[in-house]
């Protein structure tokens, strides 16, 4: 009996082992997987601020009399710029859509740039990239969420603290600034 126990022990040992490495390279794929969704948001963002500066050198013509408008479009624009965390980033783009819509919305009100075909095109090609992103944004959402259930839980959850694994932030506005 001792025999068959000492020889059982390293093998229990090496299983556990084995497991623990295994349920640590899931966290981490899912952690990989979660910043490469970021990185899409990201980029999806930065297009549709690519796109700002255009929107804004069609409309300043037709809307002079909105400068206010215009630089808070800029404004805005600059704080996703030196956003970091998936929460600021999320306040920021919050804004700058926010800031994008008030645009348009005054735009829209000027039949002549109504009627621009440059002005028509950056309309639905932000509304595009917004469109692109929300889903992004969405996605993302969702593998955090999985993420930080599954390190919650037992076992995971002790393979997480070990790895120094920690619980990721949606990408949403904080309630305090909505």
């Amino acid at each position: 009996m001792a025999v068959l126990f000492a020889l059982l022990l390293p093998l229990i040992i090496l299983g556990l082992i084995a497991y623990g490495v295994a349920l640590r390279n899931e966290l981490v794929k899912m952690r990989n997987s979660i910043d490469k969704s970021f990185a899409g948001i990201d980029m999806l963002s930065k297009q549709r601020h690519d796109e700002l500066p255009k929107l804004l050198e069609t409309c300043r013509p037709y809307l002079k009399h909105e400068e206010k408008t215009l630089q808070s479009v800029v404004e805005a624009r600059k704080a996703y710029a030196h956003a970091t965390s998936p929460s600021e980033k999320a306040q920021a783009d919050q804004r700058v859509s926010g800031e994008v819509r008030n645009l348009l919305t005054v735009a829209v009100k000027n039949p002549n740039l109504k009627n621009n075909a440059s002005f028509v095109q950056l309309q639905a090609r932000i509304a595009q990239l917004e469109a692109k992103a929300a889903a992004e944004r969405e996605h993302y959402n969702a593998q955090v969420n999985s993420f930080n259930t599954r390190i919650a839980h037992i076992p995971h959850a002790f393979v997480a603290r070990f790895a120094k694994l920690q619980a990721r932030q949606p990408f949403q506005p904080s309630e305090t600034n909505s």
